[in-house]
């Protein structure tokens, strides 16, 4: 208990980059960006087996599921760089991780925000 207390202490004072993840990131949050990796994982398996038939359609199907990934995907490097900037994580370390320009990480976490 009391090496949890201190651990708790610790992340507390810490601030920024320095937070922990479960400590700084609401249970909501991290369930959100979870269920979109699942759902992305869920279009990719869906593709096994799919590469037989007419090339259009094979073609239609392989694009549909992975555009449909892909877009997850994404919704789910912006969910969890928006969590991390308001964890305190300095936005262009966050961009460069996301392999984004920071003027465009910014620019959609602040509508992000507008539309919340």
């Amino acid at each position: 208990m009391a090496g949890r207390l201190r651990v708790m202490a610790a992340e507390a004072q810490a601030g920024g980059s320095g937070t922990r993840w479960r400590a700084t990131v609401s249970a909501e949050h991290r369930f959100h960006i979870t269920r979109l990796l699942d759902d992305a994982r869920e279009e990719l398996a869906q593709l096994r087996g799919a590469q037989s038939g007419t090339t259009a359609e094979v073609a239609r199907t392989l694009l549909e599921h992975l555009s449909q990934s892909a877009e997850l995907v994404d919704r789910a490097v912006l969910h969890t760089a928006a969590a991390a900037v308001a964890a305190g994580v300095a936005l262009e370390e966050v961009a460069q991780w996301a392999r984004l320009p920071a003027e465009e990480l910014s620019r959609v976490l602040a509508a992000g925000r507008s539309e919340d």
